[in-house]
């Protein structure tokens, strides 16, 4: 069979006859003989929970070998189409469960500690003061409402789907806030004036009432792996907004310490020395949003932020027909969660090192990077605290770091290209160009074999997987009239687009306006000016959702998840060189 449609994809088994025939390959590239007797029998076999849970020995491996082991089980192990009998909802409820139960054991054990029935060892103790006084540093005094920018994030709400999440929409809809919101709601609400008032308001009256709904948090589960789903809690409209607001906040406060939560490289990097020279560990967290207990946020935090966030977290969920309390600050879904995460694991890590070594941290979310030396003083701190270090994602000794995406062995990258799904054709492009970037020829012969030529589109790396990464395609761009360059064709998605008339579309307008003026300074303005702000730092709109369109009869419309189908584009480039 070959791919003739970009959007075209295989079912199961198709897909498994085109990675065994890869991980063959593989396979025979291994010089270490048991590994490459176990990985033959498991490919031969059908053995994929074997090569689904398979640790490889770095110390043992050489780096080829590494990277062929890596490659063989990453065409499996994220894969949510595979069956290897595996449950996968009720894994993640079961993780879900767990995660619970351990914020439960935190909670009640840091209650009798506030009560002086308990106290941690001296040095932990010692530490988590010094956490205490850096994250105080960091946040500085509580903000004002006024100093959020509360915007809408990417994803679904309580009353908004995924599949239909647009800011559109979600502006169209009757405001929704937690139990938890209500004794700021108000305030909330006068933040959002203009936009309620043109929604709702009378233009000739000053005073607007607005309808606000209550809505306890959602509990959904989204494809994670082979063998689990991921928890989210989709969360009220106004918690949303307001959420994503504080944690642009606090990243801008973690930001000015040094943690940029914009940027992944600083992290790879240091990955990438602790490999070479080991004398930095990377420590990754098992569930780790989801092991963040209430009252460990009241303990790291200063009294009034912890307050301050706990109302604009939602603290009750519904799932299955059931409520249930929270016992955990906040999980996926929050929109501070991951800043939060990001300043608790931050702090903590720095409270672990001497002075000399404060420079070597670096967090991002829950990869974190220490001296190795102080490795098990962190696993300690961590514990105490309700958290769990993943054995198999933390490395403290060895010649192998991961971090952030990039793994290297020896100051070698050996990052495999992962199959999360059955194979699409754009799988197969993005599979040829990770082997054509390593100059792989064998295996970009086999992946151009189930392609059919009209579908091949060439041009040089550095522009996506929108088309093979080779020495064709590129064509002198009107050479007669003068221009240089070059032009070569790539594959693009096509969004989804939603053309409904909304009550939102009066208020959209604005609302794109003040996306489009990120870092403007806005002088003089108004209350008729929506969002009333001084400084302008927008609401930062994510991936498609802040594309709009007008069809061909004046009706406007915006992109939702999702693709209908793909554009073929021509790009120029000045350069005819392909990589």
């Amino acid at each position: 069979m070959r791919y003739t449609r970009w959007e075209q994809r295989s079912d199961t088994r198709r897909t498994n006859e085109i990675l065994k025939e890869l991980a063959l390959v593989h396979c025979a590239r291994i010089n270490a003989l048991p590994v490459r007797e176990y990985f033959f029998a498991c490919i031969t076999s059908n053995r994929i929970l074997d090569l689904c849970n398979y640790d490889p020995p770095y110390e043992e491996l050489s780096v080829s070998d590494a990277i062929n082991v890596r490659q063989i089980c990453a065409f499996y192990s994220k894969r949510a189409d595979i069956d290897v009998g595996i449950d996968r909802r009720a894994a993640s409820v079961k993780t879900f469960i767990d995660a619970e139960r351990m914020c439960r054991e935190t909670n009640s054990l840091l209650e009798k500690r506030r009560c002086g029935k308990f106290l941690f060892l001296p040095h932990v103790e010692s530490i988590l003061y010094s956490a205490q006084r850096k994250i105080a540093s960091i946040l500085g005094p509580v903000p004002r409402l006024t100093d959020i920018q509360p915007r809408f994030g990417p994803g679904a709400t309580t009353q908004v789907t995924k599949r239909k999440a647009s800011h559109r929409l979600k502006l169209s809809m009757v405001p929704a806030c937690s139990e938890d919101l209500l004794p700021l709601v108000r305030e909330c609400l006068e933040e959002l004036g203009p936009w309620l008032h043109t929604l709702y308001g009378d233009d000739s009256s000053e005073s607007t009432m607005v309808p606000v709904e209550i809505h306890n948090g959602k509990l959904v589960f989204v494809p994670k792996s082979y063998k689990t789903d991921r928890s989210v809690v989709v969360e009220p409209s106004l918690n949303t907004m307001f959420q994503m607001g504080i944690g642009d906040y606090i990243s801008d406060r973690l930001r000015k310490a040094g943690v940029d939560l914009h940027d992944q490289t600083r992290n790879q990097r240091a990955a990438l020395e602790g490999s070479l020279t080991g004398a930095l560990a990377t420590l990754d967290l098992s569930s780790a949003s989801d092991t963040i207990a209430h009252e460990l946020v009241y303990e790291l935090l200063p009294v009034d932020w912890a307050i301050f966030l706990d109302h604009f977290r939602t603290g009750s969920v519904e799932y299955d027909g059931s409520v249930v309390k929270l016992q955990k600050f906040s999980s996926m879904g929050n929109g501070f969660t991951f800043p939060l995460e990001s300043l608790i694991f931050y702090a903590l890590a720095y409270a672990c090192v001497c002075e000399e070594q404060q420079h070597l941290v670096s967090v991002y979310g829950d990869d974190i990077i220490v001296p190795s030396d102080r490795f098990g003083l962190l696993c300690e701190v961590l514990g105490v605290c309700g958290f769990v270090p993943n054995k198999s994602k933390s490395f403290s000794s060895g010649p192998f770091r991961e971090s952030c995406g990039a793994d290297y062995l020896k100051g070698i990258d050996i990052r495999p290209c992962y199959i999360k799904d059955s194979m699409s054709a754009g799988d197969i492009f993005r599979l040829h160009n990770h082997y054509a970037r390593d100059g792989d020829e064998t295996m970009t012969a086999i992946l151009l074999k189930y392609l059919d030529p009209s579908l091949q589109k060439w041009g040089p790396d550095g522009y996506g997987d929108g088309h093979l990464i080779g020495d064709r395609g590129l064509s002198p761009h009107r050479r007669k009239f003068g221009w240089s360059g070059y032009v070569f064709e790539t594959y693009t998605s096509r969004p989804r687009k939603d053309f409904e008339v909304l009550p939102g579309d009066r208020v959209y307008p604005s609302y794109c306006s003040y996306v489009n003026s990120i870092g403007s300074v806005l002088p003089d303005r108004t209350y008729q000016d929506w969002p009333r702000r001084d400084v302008v730092k927008a609401f930062r709109e994510i991936g498609s959702s802040s594309q709009h369109f007008y069809s061909k009869h004046g009706w406007l419309g915006v992109s939702i998840p999702g693709s209908e189908s793909v554009n073929l584009i021509k790009v120029y480039v000045l350069s005819s060189k392909i990589r």
